[in-house]
């Protein structure tokens, strides 16, 4: 056997008998190790040498203290003392050791004492690195805490989120039921769990629909409502049925299939959503009947209008000679009448046509109409004295007639409503603008770019508070000293929401009017 024996102070195998040990502990892949009871070492394998990258010529001047990391050594210390005082073999145990360049390397074994005359003589360890079992180990059980932690996150999610969440195995067969799912269905969980669903929330007519999907999905893999939202009708434990909003997910554990339902009751929402569609349909009607009205009975008009105005003037011409200054006033006023009716005639067969959208859209100029527009106007602007100033305006896409009635209309707003005392002053420009640059003024304004057209005037204005009663039909602000039906800016707000644009106002009394459309580029 190998032995031990004191050499000039330095104790060595000697070798005879236990030449053959020494060989074995050499070249043993566990780490072994002989050490005197302090821990001064004696002998130490090839394996320690290469683990831990000393020269055995390095270790063996060396305590095994000074090899075991700081924060172990008083364990480790403590554990030899036992098995040298009691010549006890402990258990194993594990212990980080210090390599030559610093790095961290965990051994595991044990320690046993050879005893003389009841002495402990040197005591004899065996290890093994269990470095990459500890770095496994230690990965392992962080992704364990993380999958603990996600998965207690999902159990709170699912018990308090706003959706009642059902999973089901591949035979409907009732794994999870929250909160939200008894409160929505009636059923505790305790009644339904591991009972078919089929059963409880499936209406009977639905049912043979849902086995034969299933079966379909389990045979195909192909699924029509996997990860989609759909609307469906359930009952609950009273066997009322009502609609839900449903979406199904699937995921794996191991080799079973699982089905996660978010479900929600919509029966209010689809009952509201009903009726709007009901009463938008009634509107739709309504407005179509109003606009045909307003057609028929203003083009039904105008002819009669045409021959009291006709006769009208014919009879005047007989008898005006004849009349005194009071029924002259008279016959002026039935004229007036007759002309404002024929005016307002006009504009409710405009408005009927702007009602209605042309077929498609063409390419509009809008300096060659606003040039046309200003040649219709000439005679007015030179009685108003009027300065109209125009930038560079852009090309659009529209429909031909109505873009002229914007100008058409705005223009002889503003030259209608000037001051008597005061040349009109007119300005018309245009530039592009984001969205959000009028998101403040407009509200919910869909999120592009938009020309913005500014008619500015210095006309009488009016009170902003009266900015959205403007665009009304019929609507007029001023005295009927001022001509005009109340027509003619309902035509403008009608052909801006026909181009998908938007309008508004800025106004103040004595000031003058800025009247903004936006067209979308």
């Amino acid at each position: 056997m190998a032995v031990f024996k004191k050499n000039d102070g330095m104790v060595n195998f000697e070798i005879g008998n236990g030449e053959i040990y020494k060989d074995l502990f050499d070249n043993a892949h566990d780490l072994i190790h002989f050490a005197y009871p302090d821990g001064t070492l004696i002998y130490v394998n090839k394996a320690w040498s290469e683990t831990l990258h000393y020269s055995n010529a390095e270790i063996q001047l060396m305590n095994i203290y000074s090899l075991v990391h700081a924060e172990d050594k008083e364990d480790f210390i403590n554990y030899r003392s036992n098995v040298v005082q009691d010549n006890s073999v402990e258990n194993q145990i594990t212990v980080r050791l210090t390599t030559k360049e610093g790095k961290t390397v965990f051994v595991e074994g044990n320690i046993s004492a050879k005893l003389q005359n009841g002495a402990a003589v040197y005591t004899m360890g065996i290890f093994r690195d269990v470095t990459k079992r500890v770095v496994y180990e230690s990965a392992l059980e962080k992704i364990n805490s993380e999958l603990k932690q996600e998965r207690q996150k999902l159990e709170t999610l699912i018990k308090n989120g706003p959706d009642a969440v059902i999973v089901i195995d591949e035979k409907s067969t009732i794994k999870v039921w929250n909160t939200k799912a008894e409160l929505l269905f009636g059923w505790a969980a305790e009644e339904v769990l591991n009972t078919s669903l089929t059963d409880k929330i499936i209406p009977l007519y639905h049912r043979n629909a849902h086995s034969q999907g299933m079966e379909r999905y389990l045979k195909t893999g192909e699924a029509a409502i996997l990860n989609k939202t759909i609307e469906v009708t359930a009952i609950n434990k009273q066997q009322e049925e009502f609609y839900i909003s449903l979406t199904i997910s699937q995921y794996k554990i191991t080799d079973e299939t699982l089905f996660i339902a978010f479900i929600r009751d919509i029966s209010e929402e689809r009952k509201n959503r009903c009726e709007l569609e009901k009463k938008t349909k009634e509107l739709e009607r309504s407005n179509s009947s109003l606009e045909e009205f307003a057609f028929v009975a203003s083009h039904d008009l105008k002819e009669p209008i045409r021959k009291i105005k006709f006769y009208f003037d014919v009879l005047n011409k007989k008898i005006v000679s004849q009349l005194g200054e009071d029924e002259k006033n008279i016959v002026e006023k039935i004229k007036q009448a007759a002309e404002r009716m024929q005016l307002l005639v006009d504009d409710l067969l405009e408005y009927g046509h702007v009602a209605t959208n042309p077929q498609e859209k063409e390419e509009i100029d809008l300096n060659e109409k606003i040039k046309k527009v200003l040649n219709d106007l000439e005679l007015v602007i030179k009685e108003k004295s009027a300065k109209i100033t125009v930038g560079k305006l852009p090309v659009i896409k529209g429909y031909r007639r109505q873009v002229q009635q914007i100008f058409q209309n705005l223009i002889s707003n503003s030259l209608k409503y000037s001051k008597t005392d005061v040349p009109s002053e007119i300005e018309i420009k245009c530039r592009i603008i984001s969205a959000n640059e009028v998101r403040t003024e407009i509200g919910d304004i869909e999120d592009k770019e938009y020309h913005l057209l500014e008619f500015k005037d210095n006309g009488i204005g009016f009170d902003q508070k009266y900015a959205d009663r403007i665009f009304g039909m019929f609507q007029r602000l001023h005295s009927k000293e001022y001509s005009g039906t109340g027509v003619g800016l309902s035509i403008v707000k009608k052909v801006v929401h026909n181009h998908d644009g938007y309008i508004r106002v800025e106004s103040e009394e004595g000031v003058g009017s800025i009247f903004k459309v936006l067209l979308p580029i």
